[in-house]
């Protein structure tokens, strides 16, 4: 099946990047033109290239800078002419090649290298910026620059890395568990997620697994 993006929300469209929607790209269409935000793996440099035939990309975001979510950035901006777009903490160490943000081997020996092609950041994003009508939120833990983007109006909320939801049903999510070493400080991640809980958002699009419209759900996932 070619792929495709699919409207979760007025304006927003979820492309996955991998089987079972273990990771995705997500676009947003703004006022002048649509944002990407992540571009996965390097190898997802083709798929995404299908996702986004005939579209002006006017800006790629990235939620955080690690290899799954980075890795054809540069490939992406270049192809599409869009500016950059990252967490300001995170936004020095993608220009330098410093992505070992996790605590954890697993993370730094196959994530880091991952982003292998670097590129300048333009826009370094802060609590409070707006991409495409969504609010800036600061996150850190993941990694130090993580965000998530939230558009009040209607309570959808975009999230980098989170609880991840491998059911088809929004409604009645099942949960992927993962490493906390995957984390850069497992201790602010799960800070950070109590407070996204705290919005009580009615629908949860994340770039791993699958769309959770249930804020008690997605909640108790995050945990106490």
């Amino acid at each position: 099946m070619a792929a495709r993006f699919t409207e979760v929300a007025d304006g927003v469209h979820l492309g996955a990047l991998a089987p079972a929607a273990l990771l995705n790209t997500v676009l947003l269409e703004g006022p002048d033109g649509d944002v990407v935000v992540d571009a996965g793996f390097p190898w997802s440099a083709r798929r995404l290239a299908v996702l986004l035939r005939g579209r002006h990309v006017a800006e790629h975001a990235v939620t955080h800078a690690h290899g799954d979510h980075v890795g054809a950035s540069a490939w992406l901006c270049r192809q599409t002419g869009a500016p950059l777009a990252m967490g300001a903490a995170d936004a020095g160490r993608f220009e330098d090649g410093r992505l070992d943000t996790h605590s954890g081997r697993l993370g730094r020996a196959v994530l880091a290298p991952l982003a292998r092609e670097r590129r300048r950041v333009d826009r370094r994003l802060a609590e409070g910026d707006r991409v495409a009508g969504f609010t800036v939120l600061s996150v850190p833990g993941h990694s130090p620059g993580t965000l998530a983007l939230w558009r009040a109006e209607d309570r959808v909320l975009i999230v980098g890395d989170g609880p991840v939801n491998v059911s088809g049903d929004p409604r009645s999510p099942r949960w992927l568990p993962l490493p906390r070493g995957l984390h850069d400080d497992p201790g602010a991640a799960v800070a950070s997620r109590r407070r996204l809980a705290a919005l009580r958002p009615d629908l949860v699009v994340a770039l791993h697994g699958r769309p959770v419209a249930s804020a008690d759900r997605w909640a108790r996932a995050v945990g106490p």
